[in-house]
């Protein structure tokens, strides 16, 4: 139903039982009524008009005759008219005639009698034989043609009737009906007053004792008063209220019933919650435990493992060792490194399990990491004998922008768990497109294996944490059983997921398992892989291996070489006499398998050209190689691999670290553990970097207090070790800046050196007044890129800014966002420090307008100044400030909004958020003054 209809329903009260009484009734028959009289009036009408013209043709008929004949009488004797007219009085004698005529067709009047004489008679007809009627004022005339044998005009015989009789009789049919129609009026209300005591005044009284009941009164009796259906139907809902009073009774009793049980569960509940607050508690004075845990003893063991990579590193480096010598220093230094790993695996587990591992983004080389961790996993696999090959789609970037380090921590994770269970065989990386969107990509990576598989029982375990494929062969494999849980949340943190296939399901003939992962990286839309042409090259090539084999033709196909290759041994030494024959850009390319130096002989006895053995670098001897001049091509095969070989350039270009001796630097270095200070003092040392060690943070004051008073220049960097007894090294950097304040321009870079690896351990070192942070166990790649980038010329631009970082840190945010200012004004310091002076320099304007209004009571104009203070805001990064001037502006509002007057509570109101907002006020402009200031 449409509005309108129920707004009218509604007006005329159609939905009450009176309404549609008169709607279903009153309005029917009056409808019926009214037709009823107006057909009745009609036909009456019509019956009276019938009647008069039936008498008019009869007297017409009468007294044609003598019409007929008088008319001869005065045509014959015009004198005769009198006498004619005298006559033709005798038809008065009829009843209702007013007057009669005998009259031309030209409305020449022959003869005419009665008193309405003088009225003009209508012009007659030219043809026919009887008219009428015709109207004559309030009157009907009627004609008929007379016989004329003296003129050929027509002549008629008119008379003129009166109507009176005709409204008389319309008048006593209107009576009638009228009559009728009150006395079925009178009827129809008796007949209503009969319903409305038979059927409404009893429902009318059955809803107010309805109305009256509530839980009190249920109980109470109800009068029954009405008689048939109704009495039935009272009597029932008398019946309903009694059963619903019972019902009510019992409810309430089990209601009662039910909080007493509530009460003494809530106590129960009450008893339970401080018993799981005192569990909490516990659990977390555990965790904390834990992480206090994890810091100590993350210090006590890369404290150690810094000294034992530090000095393997050293001795590495001397060329007076045996290959015995240097077998037993590479076995530990894998050994140093593996158990590097397992703590890595423990802290960054904790890192996850805390929420606070970030990644750190930055551009890469995509294809190069990966064949930097299938190059660094090859002793592993070579040891095994198992055959590793990576497949790179064309469509994938090279380089993407990602945190290399956590990608090259998954795939580690995936190809060493492979090579750990794999006997024998082969391992083949994948890479692939998932999805390419703008700016962005999702990559798949899958590593396939030939090893034991897994069980459904141990696939549902797999990515748990300290838990592994098979717990019967953990000690065989070992391992900590972190690797698969950290390398899921790390893949989650990359925005993609990670799974495990079964080869079997895939193909029946295969064994082993495939663990496959994706990652979003973002990517250059501009970047465009360009590969190098070698068309004038000819490659001859033997690979046991099918898939090693594929990738080097693909890669192959991408330079434009031409390629041969050959199905086995002994296809390749039938075809070594015609290869002497071809140019010298010709490479023979020969897997390494078996007796390596009977196959080179047996080359070198049929072909002298270009030579290349493919295998892993740990099973080729570089000096049977130089024996027989053939050039190693390390297993797994990479671009970089190839495009080496094609090119004859060198495989290892000599390692040369920076030179640092014309900078003639000096460093202080401090640190508890003497054999750490040792194994720094030997590393800054090959950087020709003089080197000053203190085993203590009082030790480390007094060193520089000492220049100080001697005038000898500042040390030009100081490298702190944190955890050290008596006085750490943060309350050894906050001594030596403030030593420093006290000289002007004298500020050294003070860099951590520490063997924490917890989450936030960076920024707490930051604001305490420290440089850089670096990890133990320290490389002397680390190294370099410290002391380049903290004692060059660009030095005090870095210190400046990493000054303004830290004190930046150091506010609240919530107070003053700079990075929020700064986002505003996109990134744009200049702007950013503009619009925050300019609103701090509004401050006193607007809190004196609003002083003034709040007196004068103008609460409209307050509104407009707090929103134009609320929109100042918006374009600096004051939160605290943004809300309340917004919380100010909307209680003031509803003053406007509610159209009401301002009396004493909404005042008061009003001043004490004008005291909280001349409050946060003030604290925008400390911090804003800081921030200016600095």
């Amino acid at each position: 139903m449409s509005n309108f209809n129920k707004k009218l329903f509604k007006r005329l009260k159609l939905n009450h039982a009176y309404g549609q009484l008169i709607a279903l009734i009153f309005v029917p028959i009056t409808i019926l009524a009214c037709a009823g009289a107006l057909l009745v009036m009609k036909e009456t009408s019509s019956a009276a008009k019938s009647n008069q013209r039936y008498a008019a043709i009869a007297i017409l008929s009468r007294y044609q005759t003598t019409a007929e004949q008088l008319l001869k009488l005065v045509q014959s004797d015009p004198q005769q008219k009198q006498h004619a007219e005298t006559i033709l009085q005798h038809i008065f004698n009829e009843k209702y005639l007013i007057r009669a005529a005998i009259i031309s067709s030209n409305n020449e009047i022959l003869l005419n009698i009665g008193y309405q004489s003088k009225k003009a008679w209508p012009t007659a007809p030219k043809q026919g034989t009887f008219v009428g009627p015709l109207s004559a004022q309030y009157n009907n005339i009627y004609a008929i043609h007379l016989q004329n044998t003296q003129s050929k005009m027509p002549i008629w015989f008119m008379i003129e009737l009166d109507n009176q009789p005709l409204e008389i009789a319309h008048y006593r049919v209107m009576i009638v009906l009228i009559t009728t129609g009150l006395f079925t009026l009178l009827l129809l209300l008796l007949c209503l007053n009969f319903y409305s005591r038979r059927w409404i005044a009893p429902m009318y009284e059955i809803r107010m004792q309805l109305q009256r009941l509530n839980a009190d009164t249920l109980d109470q009796h109800m009068v029954i008063n009405s008689t048939g259906e109704l009495r039935l139907l009272q009597r029932d809902i008398a019946n309903v209220v009694k059963r619903l009073h019972f019902s009510f009774l019992e409810l309430k009793e089990h209601t009662e019933q039910t909080e007493d049980d509530l009460r003494r569960t809530l106590d129960t509940l009450e008893v339970q919650n401080i018993t799981y607050k005192q569990a909490r508690d516990q659990a977390i004075s555990s965790n904390q435990a834990k992480s206090v845990f994890l810091a100590n003893i993350s210090h006590e063991l890369r404290t150690p493992l810094n000294s034992i990579d530090g000095f393997i590193h050293l001795l590495l480096r001397q060329d007076n060792l045996s290959n015995d010598q240097s077998l037993y220093l590479q076995t530990i230094r894998k050994s140093s490194a593996h158990l590097l790993a397992l703590i890595n695996d423990v802290l960054d587990f904790s890192k996850i399990d805390a929420g606070k591992l970030e990644l750190e983004t930055a551009p890469f080389d995509l294809e190069e990491a990966i064949f930097d961790v299938m190059d660094m996993l090859s002793p592993l696999a070579a040891q095994k004998q198992i055959e590793m090959a990576f497949y790179y789609a064309d469509n994938v970037p090279k380089y993407v922008v990602g945190d290399v380090l956590r990608f090259k921590q998954i795939l580690t994770n995936l190809i060493s768990n492979a090579i750990k269970f794999t006997p024998d065989g082969e391992i083949i990386v994948r890479v692939r497109m998932e999805h390419d969107d703008i700016g962005q990509c999702l990559l798949h990576f899958s590593v396939q294996d030939s090893g034991i598989g897994l069980s459904g029982t141990d696939r549902k375990k797999l990515f748990e944490s300290f838990s592994q494929g098979d717990a019967s062969v953990t000690r065989q494999f070992g391992g900590t059983g972190l690797g698969l849980a950290i390398s899921k949340q790390l893949v989650n943190l990359m925005q993609g997921q990670i799974g495990f296939e079964d080869n079997q399901e895939r193909a029946p003939t295969e064994k082993g398992s495939t663990f496959w992962f994706t990652a979003t990286f973002s990517v250059d839309e501009d970047e465009e892989i360009v590969h190098p042409v070698f068309s004038d090259m000819h490659v001859v090539s033997y690979l046991a291996h099918p898939a090693t084999a594929n990738v080097l033709r693909h890669y192959l196909e991408d330079y434009q070489v031409s390629h041969t290759e050959t199905q086995s041994i002994l296809d390749l030494f039938s075809r070594l006499n015609s290869l002497n024959q071809l140019p010298e850009n010709t490479w023979l390319i020969v897997d390494h398998s078996g007796d390596t130096e009977a196959l080179l002989k047996e080359i070198r006895g049929r072909y002298q050209g270009n030579l290349a053995v493919y295998g892993y670098q740990m099973s080729l001897e570089p000096n049977m190689l130089n024996e027989y001049r053939a050039r190693p091509l390390y297993q797994p095969l990479s671009r970089t691999g190839v495009i080496q070989l094609l090119s004859n350039q060198p495989i290892f270009e000599p390692e040369q670290h920076q030179d640092f001796k014309a900078r003639n630097l000096h460093v202080l270095a401090v640190d508890d553990h003497l054999p750490n200070l040792i194994v720094l003092e030997a590393l800054l040392g090959e950087l020709n970097v003089k080197t000053t060690k203190a085993q203590s943070g009082q030790e480390a004051l007094t060193i520089i207090q000492q220049r100080i008073e001697q005038g000898l220049k500042p040390h030009d960097l100081v490298f702190m070790d944190i955890q050290m007894p008596v006085m750490s090294g943060i309350d050894t950097t906050r001594a030596i800046r403030s030593l420093e304040s006290t000289l002007d321009g004298m500020r050294m870079p003070i860099i951590a050196l520490t063997a924490h690896a917890l989450a936030d351990e960076k920024q707490k070192l930051l604001k305490v007044g420290m440089d850089d942070y670096v990890t133990k166990p320290i490389q002397i790649d680390q190294l370099i890129q410290i002391l380049t980038q903290w004692t060059s010329d660009n030095f005090v631009q870095l210190q400046h800014s990493t000054e303004n970082t830290v004190f930046v840190d150091a506010l609240d945010p919530e107070i003053l966002d700079w990075k929020q200012s700064l986002a505003l004004a996109a990134n744009k310091e200049d702007l950013a420090q503009d619009l925050l002076k300019m609103l701090v320099d509004s401050f006193a304007d607007e809190l004196e307008e609003i002083s003034q209004l709040i007196e004068l009571e103008d609460f409209p104009q307050l509104e407009h100044v707090l929103h134009r203070l609320y929109g100042a805001t918006r374009y600096v990064g004051t939160p605290k400030l943004q809300q309340a001037t917004g919380e100010f502006e909307q209680f003031v509002s509803t003053l406007r909004k509610e159209r009401r007057k301002a009396d004493e509570a909404f005042i008061q109101e009003v001043l004490q958020r004008l005291d909280h907002l001349q409050l946060v006020i003030h604290e925008v402009e400390s911090a804003a003054q800081q921030i200016l200031n600095h």
